[in-house]
């Protein structure tokens, strides 16, 4: 750490280092000399194979809000005292960006004015970039939104992988595979390239410290890549709309129409005369593909014997997967999927 932060301050030693343990992806530490603050990463190559190119989306899109003047804070990327973006010291990668004063995160939605301003925030985002030239963003991880392949390893999986795990898990797979058309449907849908930020939650939203409903950034810009900009509405509706923990498979009150519709109002509030008739019209079909895309995504993990996502307790990526169902059982009750 000394060696690193030795390429950033002139006088490592008067620094206050902090870790910040929300994150999953990359270890995040905040900073203080004096007065002033800054937020410090390791980037997880294991994950992001080209960190230049996540530091060039940044650059990118933080330069276009500046131009256009947006209202909220901005990512800034700050250079080492060798003037360069990237620190590199062993095997690792770092970079530095500014501190947003007074704010805070959440990791569950506390209330629907929450959800909706949320969703508003991240329409407003994508509001201010839609002139940015979507060939200047390049895809942070290669096939993240490939739908198509998700579905291919997972066929895979059934059939190559652990069958005593397809055993235990065959109600899981009977829904997926009659609900799979509906993947295919979505497929089929020509959509125009846009900017995703593909992490919607509500973690990567800072709020004003004295109002929890007052956004003041839009956050975590690792994982923005060109795609289906609806991709964000689903995701949000995935995490925003579920009222169980991610592993907790009980199918009892797991589902918030207010949040969904708080969600969906705040998503259109600055996008709806932008997006095309055909995105408006498979608005919650792809919210409801996504959530599927990641029952789908947790069930061959586990039949592969749970090499991606960490896992604490036998079957946890099975009961994942039931969350998932269950809340698209859920949202069929009460949203028309066609």
């Amino acid at each position: 750490m000394d060696r690193v932060l030795a390429y950033y301050f002139e006088k490592p030693e008067d620094l206050i280092v902090k870790p910040i343990t929300e994150g999953l992806i990359n270890q995040t530490f905040e900073i203080k000399l004096g007065i002033n603050r800054y937020i410090l990463q390791q980037l997880n190559t294991s994950i992001f194979k080209k960190p230049e190119d996540i530091i060039s989306n940044m650059l990118a899109i933080g330069n276009h809000l500046k131009m256009n003047e947006y209202p909220k804070s901005i990512i800034n990327i700050l250079p080492n005292l060798n003037q360069n973006y990237l620190t590199f010291v062993n095997d690792e990668v770092w970079r530095l960006t500014n501190y947003i004063p007074n704010s805070v995160c959440y990791n569950q939605v506390c209330s629907k004015e929450q959800a909706y301003q949320a969703a508003k925030a991240i329409s407003e985002f994508h509001y201010y970039l839609k002139d940015l030239d979507i060939t200047r963003i390049k895809p942070s991880i290669i096939g993240f939104l490939d739908y198509k392949k998700r579905v291919e390893s997972y066929t895979k999986a059934v059939t190559e992988g652990n069958q005593q795990r397809v055993k235990i898990a065959s109600e899981a797979i009977n829904y997926i595979n009659n609900h799979l058309p509906l993947v295919e449907k979505y497929l089929a849908l020509e959509f125009p390239q846009r900017i995703v930020h593909a992490d919607a939650k509500i973690g990567n939203f800072l709020f004003d410290q004295s109002d929890s409903t007052k956004v003041k950034a839009v956050i975590d810009w690792d994982t923005i890549i060109p795609g289906n900009i609806l991709c964000d509405f689903g995701d949000m509706v995935r995490t925003y709309s579920n009222l169980r923990v991610e592993d907790d498979p009980n199918p009892e009150d797991n589902f918030s129409l207010t949040y969904y519709e708080s969600v969906k109002e705040g998503f259109l509030s600055e996008l709806k005369n932008i997006l095309t008739d055909k995105e408006l019209e498979a608005i919650d079909l792809t919210a409801y593909v996504v959530i599927l895309i990641q029952a789908i995504r947790f069930i061959t993990d586990f039949l592969q014997d749970d090499i991606y996502y960490h896992t604490t307790r036998e079957n946890q990526n099975l009961d994942r997967t039931i969350n998932q169902i269950n809340l698209l059982k859920s949202i069929q009750k009460h949203i028309c999927i066609n």
